[in-house]
C-alpha cells in the first residue's frame, strides 16, 4: 500500500502526524482513543484502534466529547473544526480536526482543495503505526468513507475524495463498477432507482455492450436530473462509480447506509461501540 504521508493532500498534515506516529510508538502506557458518539467519530476511531490491535499496543476506547486531563490520547473533533491536526508530546496528545488541502492540480496548474477529514487522518495514522497490519488493511477502503459522507460532494467537485479513491484503486484494494455490479445495494439515497428496473437492467448486463450498459443507465439515473439532490458529483459517483472493497458483495455507499443506520436502531454510544467492533472484525457493517 502506497504511504498515505507521502502523498499531495496529506502534504500539510503529514509532520504533525508522523510525529505524533513517532511518540505513540514509543509510549509506554494506556492510550485512551477519543470520539462523539458519531458516524464519523467511530470510523475516525476504528483504523488507529486496528492498529493498536494489530501492534499489540494497550488502548482504551471511549465516546465522549471532552479530553482526559490526564495520560496519552487521541482525541477525534467534530466535522465542524477545520484547523487541522494539533500535537503535544509527553505524554503523546493528538487532536484530530478536519483540514483543508490541496487535493489535485488542474489542467490550467490550480491547486483544488478539499477536506481531509479526521477518517483520513486515521488511516494515514493506522497505516504508518501497522502498514502491514491485518486489520488495518482490510479497514483500508474505509479511507474515503468520511469524504463520502462529507457535504463537499453535495456541493461540488471534491478533489480529495477523488485522489483518495484513485490511491486506493491504484493499489488494488478497491474496484470502481456501475451501479448494476453490485451485488448488495442500498437504495435509500437513490429514491429515483426502482428496485424492480435495477433487477431487470442487473440481470441483463452481462450480455449488454458497453454502448447497451450506457444507455440502461443512463435511462435509470435520469429521473435524478430533475431532483434538487444528489449534486451532479455525487449522483455520477451512485451511478457510474461505485466503490467495491476486495472481497465485497456491497459498496462503501450501501455499507455506510447500513451504518447511519445503527444510530436509529440503539443509543448513539452503543452504536458507535457497534460499528467499530464489527468493522475490527470483519471489515464490514455487522448486519441487522
Amino acid at each position: 500500500m502506497k504511504p498515505l504521508l507521502e502523498s499531495e493532500p496529506f502534504s500539510t498534515v503529514a509532520p504533525i502526524l508522523k510525529q505524533a506516529v513517532t511518540g505513540l510508538r514509543a509510549y509506554n502506557g494506556t492510550i485512551m482513543l477519543l470520539a462523539a458518539p458519531s458516524l464519523i467519530g467511530a470510523l475516525s476511531i476504528a483504523p488507529i484502534e486496528a492498529a493498536l490491535l494489530d501492534l499489540g499496543i494497550p488502548y482504551r476506547r471511549r465516546f465522549k466529547l471532552e479530553s482526559p486531563s490526564e495520560g496519552s490520547w487521541i482525541h477525534v473533533v467534530g466535522p465542524a473544526q477545520i484547523s487541522g491536526p494539533s500535537y503535544t508530546t509527553e505524554p503523546p496528545r493528538l487532536s484530530l480536526e478536519t483540514a483543508l488541502v490541496d487535493g489535485l492540480v488542474s489542467s490550467s496548474g490550480a491547486s483544488l482543495r478539499g477536506p481531509l477529514t479526521t477518517v483520513a487522518q486515521s488511516h494515514a495514522i493506522a497505516q504508518s503505526l501497522a502498514p502491514n497490519g491485518v486489520r488495518v488493511r482490510r479497514l483500508r477502503p474505509w479511507l474515503i468513507s468520511g469524504n463520502w459522507l462529507n457535504s463537499a460532494l453535495d456541493t461540488t467537485y471534491d478533489p480529495v475524495f477523488t485522489a483518495l479513491r484513485d490511491t486506493l484503486m491504484d493499489e488494488g484494494s478497491i474496484n470502481i463498477v456501475p451501479m448494476p455490479e453490485v451485488s448488495s445495494i442500498e437504495l435509500s439515497n437513490t429514491p429515483w432507482v426502482e428496485e424492480l428496473a435495477l433487477e431487470a437492467i442487473s440481470s441483463k448486463w452481462p450480455e449488454l455492450d458497453n454502448e447497451g450498459r450506457a444507455r440502461a443507465l443512463s435511462h435509470l439515473m435520469r429521473p435524478a436530473l430533475s431532483r434538487s439532490t444528489p449534486s451532479t458529483a455525487r449522483m455520477e459517483e451512485l451511478g457510474w462509480h461505485r466503490v467495491v472493497g476486495r472481497n465485497w458483495d456491497s459498496d462503501l455507499a450501501s455499507e455506510t447506509l447500513r451504518a447511519a443506520r445503527l444510530w436509529k436502531e440503539a443509543p448513539a454510544i452503543e452504536a458507535s461501540h457497534t460499528l467499530v467492533d464489527s468493522l475490527i472484525s470483519t471489515g464490514r457493517v455487522q448486519s441487522g
